[in-house]
């Protein structure tokens, strides 16, 4: 927010009793004082969890965040792309649709996924929606126009005039990761 950054990307997994959490890896293993897959934890037993000692001692004591307590702190003032990390559970993406729409943020959003099939479970519950396939392929693009993604965000040494061309030619959008 500081440096006028438009969106922020962060990864979302669903936990045991249905709670959408930002974390990157599908474990808390690295990131908090516990040990254990996202998935096979409620909510509580994530909570209890420290997550921030791991990056410095001040931050000691915070916990892991669910999207909804992420869209209210800064949702409305930067564009949230929120990206489906493991697609294991079909309620995944109707939960984050859910989630940035009762946080007034689901127009303004995007929702991604390396997972094609969780982009389009996802369109099923958000037909019109800003939803990207994201790749390290530009030969992916082919999915992404094949199913008429709206777009499709690629790592950043495989775009090409080419790519970016034949993607806007199809009505496909590029972006790109990790520059």
């Amino acid at each position: 927010l500081d440096t006028g950054a438009e969106w922020i990307e962060l990864d979302v997994h669903l936990s045991a009793d249905g709670e959408i959490v930002v974390m990157h890896d599908s474990t808390v293993d690295r990131c908090t004082n516990g040990s254990g897959a996202i998935a096979d934890m409620s909510l509580a037993q994530l909570k209890a969890l420290d997550a921030g000692s791991w990056f410095g001692p001040e931050f000691a004591g915070e916990t892991v965040p669910t999207l909804g307590e992420v869209v209210a702190l800064v949702g409305h003032r930067i564009r949230i792309n929120a990206e489906i990390k493991s697609f294991s559970d079909p309620r995944t993406g109707p939960k984050v649709v859910q989630v940035l729409a009762d946080g007034g943020v689901l127009d303004q959003s995007m929702i991604s996924s390396f997972s094609l099939e969780a982009v389009l479970e996802t369109r099923r519950h958000w037909p019109e929606g800003r939803l990207a396939l994201i790749s390290g392929q530009a030969e992916d693009l082919l999915a992404a126009i094949e199913h008429h993604l709206p777009w499709f965000n690629v790592a950043y040494p495989e775009v090409d005039a080419h790519l970016v061309r034949r993607a806007h030619e199809a009505g496909v959008r590029v972006s790109i990761w990790t520059m």
